[in-house]
């Protein structure tokens, strides 16, 4: 199976240093890894030098769904299945064969739970969360696997600045598309949980759901998300 991964990064340049060598370890011959980077102003250009084989896109856009989009398209025709990983989430050993397993065994798309990098009796219940099969318990944080074909078909992510991980997951549940939770889990930075508190991110978090589930517009769910927490 040939894999494209694709990482979408602003500015991610320490998370970067750790991540790329979990990833590039476990790609076969014929795989590709992109850094889909939406215009960096920190050291990831300098980062990724050390790293020749990483394939460095520097994106028209900057905006996750259209970074992704931009990467997965280019070549495509190469690859077999495209896999999405944010920069700050680690993929549990043996990812590669997690996702072709999953495809070869009749699930074009699927993601992973996933569990805190630090813990906390609060973040658990999270990450326990992340186990049942329901649209308030996924993510782009899971990360998210796509046979290719399939991602032609939904023709990629719809242009959005924010929820689009949500969206593409409800088009998928639409058509019917067999959908795989792995058994496993990535490990995920809680650094916005740090730089906020858990009450106010969950906060965060459920406001802009219901808003997205209200047909809200994307400025009014993304200024509240920035009234409500701090860059982290």
């Amino acid at each position: 199976m040939r894999l494209h991964v694709i990482t979408p990064a602003l500015n991610e340049a320490d998370n970067l240093r750790s991540l790329l060598p979990l990833l590039l370890n476990e790609l076969p011959s014929g795989s590709r890894l992109t850094i889909a980077d939406g215009g960096s102003t920190d050291d990831t250009v300098e980062v990724l030098r050390k790293f020749p084989m990483v394939n460095h896109l520097r994106c028209d856009q900057c905006g996750r769904a259209q970074q992704m989009n931009e990467a997965a398209k280019q070549g495509q025709d190469n690859f077999d299945a495209v896999y999405f990983i944010h920069a700050d989430t680690r993929p549990p050993t043996g990812f590669y064969q997690d996702i072709k397993q999953g495809i070869e065994e009749g699930y074009p798309v699927g993601c992973y739970r996933f569990k805190f990098d630090r813990w906390h009796p609060l973040l658990w219940i999270n990450a326990y969360c992340t186990r049942f099969n329901g649209l308030a318990c996924r993510g782009g944080d899971q990360s998210l696997y796509l046979a290719m074909n399939t991602f032609r078909e939904l023709d990629g992510f719809r242009d959005m600045r924010i929820m689009e991980d949500y969206d593409i997951i409800e088009r998928i549940w639409e058509r019917k598309i067999p959908f795989r939770i792995i058994p496993r889990s990535v490990t995920v930075s809680a650094r916005k949980y740090r730089a906020n508190g858990w009450y106010r991110v969950q906060m965060a978090n459920l406001k802009v759901f219901r808003m997205y589930k209200a047909g809200a517009p994307e400025e009014e769910m993304i200024s509240l998300y920035r009234a409500m927490l701090k860059p982290s």
